[in-house]
């Protein structure tokens, strides 16, 4: 008993529509922007930030405002002027209002 194998059979696999292989890519479903997942492009690859760099943002915003805190309380501390400590926290809490934003401005334009 011998095995024929039928040429056409195989051909006609490899002449599938371009729409139904995986080179294809996907195709544009209208229905798919509600139900589907966003399908990242390369274009969009270089504006998404990757979690390395939300990490290296995040560290040098603690680096930050360690010694910045320090400045500021070190100035505000030496005086003996009750304006001067309110001055000296309400600049610090500017310092970190501001290092809140860019964080959150940068994670919300990565995602």
């Amino acid at each position: 008993m011998s095995q024929q194998m039928n040429y056409e059979e195989g051909r006609s696999e490899r002449e599938a529509p371009p729409f139904n292989n995986y080179q294809s890519g996907y195709s544009q479903d209208p229905f798919m922007g509600s139900y589907g997942q966003k399908i990242a492009t390369p274009e969009d690859a270089s504006r998404v930030a990757t979690v390395g760099q939300r990490l290296a943002l995040a560290i040098v915003s603690i680096v930050m405002l360690v010694p910045l805190s320090g400045i500021i309380i070190g100035i505000t501390g030496s005086q003996d002027n009750v304006f001067t400590l309110i001055g000296g926290l309400v600049a610090l809490g500017l310092i970190c209002l501001t290092i809140m934003v860019v964080n959150i401005a940068f994670n919300w334009r990565g995602k």
